[in-house]
Formats: structure tokens, C-alpha cells, sequence
């Protein structure tokens, strides 16, 4: 798609020989107006290979293919999917779209890796048999959840060939672009507003992962990734929800103004409930504890004689 859309950008008819450096970087300036930073580089990256690819074979020297310069990427991290939003969406799911958000949350799977999973991909063992990129094969762990949610779909769908497609829509298999729907029709019925697709699943389970505890080795495994370079953009956001945590114990203010930590006071129901209004606020529970004390000390409550309790 890339080469074919720099044959019709550049001319069918120019030989590679006849490409000049300024005119692929202005051919590159106006591939800016329509796609991303990071698809742009893409396409430099492409063009550099098949010019180096060109240049190995002896076929053509494609000096200017093999000299562009990859633009500079806007580190921009791409934000998680919030646990409140999770559970809006797996409220409104049924037993099959469940089963697809669990095993995207639960297993970093790309969503053309989970729409290629066939039956004889579930293994005994309970991990996955997943084929990535460059059809190379790897081995994902699914956590007891997730493996209860596949359990109850595989009830409902039934038994089949091991060459089967594990998920099903109403016409045969349910391809990429139909997971895609699937999570855009959970994301209209939950009142979602923000990002919300399969890759920002994969983002979730990456930052999920190493604040829960995992580390960078096996998630890049897990993921499929050959480098860590990838993975450090994951390290970036769970750095960023470890110092909230961390802050959230530590605050100065907080430990000065209200105490100990909260959910060591607060009845369990209590402090679930103010966790999940503070991923919806991004605040804290002991911020917005700090927040009501303040609201009761200005205006504090009337209270009813106990008599009148009574009577």
C-alpha cells in the first residue's frame, strides 16, 4: 500500500534513478496534511528499506531512497483505559463481547492476533497459542478471569474443529474489523466518551501489567515485541500511575491534613466506592475525603435531636 501510493504520488512512469532528495521530502511534507506523525514515519521507513533492499539485489542505487531522513516521532503516550470504563464496558457485554474484552485486556493481544485465534489455540494448560507478526508463534498466559469468560463463550458457541475460529459472528468468523464494531458499539451502550479500541486495550494491559508487579522482559514476551523499545513507552505510563500511588501514601499535605491513609480506616465497601468516583475525577480517595471534610467543617450538618430519632 505504502510503495503503491508513492508510485501514484511520485509518477508511474519516473525511474527510481530519476528521484531527487528534495522532491521526496516534499512528496513526504504533503503526506503531513493526512496522516499521523507516526504513519509518516512509517512510509520513510518503508521507502529506506526497499531502497536498501534495491541497492542489495544490484538493481538500482536508489540513493535517494536509501538518504531520507525519518522524521521526529511527538512522544505522545496514548492513554489507558480507565477501570471505571472497563467495568461500564463488560456491564453492557454479552457472553461473547466479554469474552473478547478479557482476553485484550487480560492478554495484550493485538486485535488481529485475537481474531486469528482458532479453537486448537486454547491450550490444556490455559495460555494461548498466538501467531503475531511475521506469522511467528508465541505462547501468552490467561489469567483465571479471562479463562472463565472463554469458558462460559466456548458453552454457548460449542464445540469444533481445532482449525476453527474461536470467535464467531453471525456470518462465520469474526474478523479485525469486526472487533473493531464489537468495541464500538460497547463504547456507544457504556456512555464512553474517551479513546476506546483494541490497541488502547493493548496499552491498558501493558501499564496494568508492570504496576501490578510484572516486569519488562516478560511483557515484551507477551506482547510479542522483538525489542524493548516499544515496552519503554509502556514503562513511561505505568511510571506515571506508580508515582500517583506512591504520592497518594506519601503526600506531605494529605498526612498532615487528614492522617494515616484511608484505606486502612475506611470500611472496604466505603473506600471501593471512593475508588472508583476517583478514576472517574482523577482524584484520590484521601483527596476526596480531604475534599468532604472541608465541605463539613464550612457548612456542617444538622443533625436531629436523638428524641427525635426516636419518636
Amino acid at each position: 500500500m505504502i510503495l503503491r501510493r508513492a508510485v501514484r504520488g511520485l509518477g508511474e512512469e519516473r525511474p527510481i534513478e530519476g528521484l531527487a532528495g528534495p522532491e521526496l521530502r516534499a512528496w513526504i511534507l504533503e503526506l503531513r496534511s493526512t496522516l499521523s506523525p507516526i504513519s509518516v514515519a512509517g512510509y520513510v521507513r518503508t521507502l529506506k528499506v526497499f531502497g536498501n533492499w534495491l541497492a542489495a539485489e544490484e538493481l538500482a542505487q536508489a540513493a535517494a531512497l536509501r538518504t531520507l531522513r525519518k522524521p521526529r516521532v511527538p512522544d505522545k503516550l496514548v492513554e489507558p483505559i480507565s477501570d471505571d470504563a472497563m467495568r461500564r464496558l463488560l456491564a453492557v457485554a454479552d457472553v461473547r463481547d466479554r469474552a473478547i474484552l478479557l482476553i485484550l485486556l487480560d492478554c495484550g493481544l493485538r486485535v488481529s492476533e485475537a481474531a486469528g485465534l482458532r479453537l486448537g489455540d486454547l491450550r490444556p494448560d490455559g495460555t494461548l497459542k498466538v501467531l503475531g507478526k511475521g506469522a511467528k508463534e508465541r505462547i501468552v498466559p490467561v489469567g483465571g478471569t479471562a479463562r472463565t469468560a472463554i469458558i462460559r463463550y466456548m458453552g454457548q458457541r460449542g464445540a469444533g474443529a481445532p482449525d476453527e475460529p474461536l470467535f464467531l459472528g453471525r456470518r462465520g468468523a469474526l474478523d479485525w474489523r469486526g472487533m473493531q464494531q464489537v468495541l464500538k458499539r460497547l463504547k456507544g451502550r457504556a456512555g464512553i466518551t474517551g479513546r476506546c479500541s483494541p490497541h488502547s486495550l493493548r496499552h491498558t494491559f501493558a501499564r496494568s501489567y508492570l504496576v501490578n508487579g510484572g516486569d519488562v522482559f516478560s511483557l515484551q514476551r507477551i506482547l510479542g515485541h522483538t525489542t524493548l523499545d516499544m515496552v519503554k513507552r509502556y514503562v513511561a505510563l505505568a511510571e506515571l500511575e506508580i508515582v500517583r500511588r506512591i504520592h497518594a501514601v506519601a503526600s506531605p499535605a494529605d498526612r498532615l491534613l487528614i492522617g494515616p491513609k484511608v484505606s486502612v480506616i475506611l470500611p472496604r465497601a466505603v473506600f471501593c466506592r471512593l475508588s472508583e468516583i476517583g478514576d472517574r475525577t482523577r482524584l484520590t480517595v484521601e483527596q476526596l475525603v480531604g475534599a468532604a471534610a472541608e465541605r463539613l467543617a464550612a457548612s456542617p450538618p444538622v443533625l436531629p435531636a436523638l428524641g427525635a430519632m426516636s419518636s
